[in-house]
């Protein structure tokens, strides 16, 4: 840190000065070289602001040189710009932008980082791509292509680069298998019949609903009113919100979605329909049970059940309940309304909410 200025002197723009014979100078603050600027002080300020002008300029951040029309980045320079572009229009949830934050800084800290945006060829990029699959595998380096592929999409609608010219686009995806078992509806009855009470609540639940595991543990009483149970998946950022019908039922388990919202009663007075039973910690019995503890008490009831993974996979979790139910009501009452059930807009399982924002997408009984 500096030395503080002396009183004569703080009234005066940054870097520039008085001596004690009343004239003005103005100090480099980069070089350290001094020019005097004469005894006339508003002609003194007037050159030392537009001295610190200049300087400030040449820092300018990549975003600004961007508002004011700079089109030739590097990728790392681009990076900063994508951000804010993709976080704006976007909003990603905390996790999302953890991981694309990840997956973004290792694309700067490579050979890529400091290449020209406009000058990247496909054969750069599959480079890269092919040396990130050795060194993190199929899975990661799959995201990684999604994420490079939309960051060159952006630069595209920002004129960094050509139409047409996105360096990703014809490389190949690479390709990996889910290594995670699905989970039968044998085994669902088997890990039921070793859990506890508020596990066996929370299964049945998530079995009824199709909902995800955060979504479970986030249901309350007040959620199912008028017959209808309503989510707002946390997954979407409350963007997707369905109206449950409480009549819904799979014939397979002979429970509708409002039996199981009543099973959750019990002598606790709570909020959540999945809460403590007993003092844990700092929780006490009524609180909102974490989505991790939901998790580690189906893995304990699983290993009881001894259900156990074959070569080379790993035993179903308790996000594996919700593709069961996808399956079961897929196969009673056909894809369109398992879709529906998921939140989903399609098969494909996309992320494109757009029209189902504003309102709710009632799931009726049939």
């Amino acid at each position: 840190m500096g030395r503080a200025r002396l009183a004569k002197n703080r009234a005066l723009p940054a870097n520039l000065y008085q001596n004690p014979a009343g004239y003005f100078y103005y100090r480099n603050p980069e070089t350290k070289a001094i020019k005097g600027l004469g005894k006339e002080r508003a002609k003194a300020m007037q050159e030392a602001r537009a001295a610190n002008a200049a300087l400030a300029g040449r820092e300018r951040s990549s975003l600004v040189d961007w508002v004011l029309g700079k089109s030739d980045y590097t990728l790392r320079e681009w990076i900063p710009i994508y951000r804010e572009l993709w976080e704006t229009k976007k909003k990603p949830s905390a996790s999302t932008l953890d991981n694309a934050v990840r997956y973004l800084r290792k694309a700067a800290e490579s050979d890529l980082g400091a290449r020209r945006m406009a000058e990247i060829t496909t054969a750069h990029v599959a480079r890269f791509i092919e040396a990130h699959e050795k060194d993190s595998g199929a899975a990661a380096t799959h995201a990684m292509r999604t994420r490079l592929s939309d960051l060159f999409r952006w630069a595209e609608t920002q004129g960094v680069i050509e139409v047409g010219k996105n360096p990703v686009s014809a490389t190949f995806t690479p390709t990996y298998k889910v290594k995670r078992e699905r989970l039968t509806l044998e085994q669902f009855w088997q890990i039921h019949a070793q859990a506890n009470a508020w596990l066996q609540r929370a299964m049945m639940l998530a079995l009824t609903t199709a909902q995800r595991r955060d979504d479970i543990t986030k249901m309350k009483f007040a959620d199912f009113k008028d017959g209808f149970l309503h989510v707002a998946q946390g997954k979407s950022k409350g963007e997707v919100k369905l109206q449950l019908d409480g009549a819904i039922r799979l014939a397979k388990i002979g429970v509708s979605i409002g039996e199981a919202v009543a099973a959750c009663r019990d002598l606790i007075v709570s909020r959540y329909m999945i809460h403590h039973v007993e003092k844990m910690g700092k929780a006490k019995p009524g609180d909102q049970l974490a989505a991790g503890s939901l998790s580690e008490a189906f893995q304990r009831a699983r290993e009881k059940a001894g259900i156990q993974a074959s070569d080379g996979r790993t035993p179903p979790t308790f996000h594996e309940i919700r593709s069961l139910s996808e399956r079961l009501y897929r196969e009673e009452f056909g894809a369109a309304f398992a879709q529906s059930i998921l939140g989903h807009k399609n098969a494909a399982m996309t992320d494109r909410y757009d029209d189902l924002r504003g309102g709710w997408l009632t799931v009726s009984a049939k």
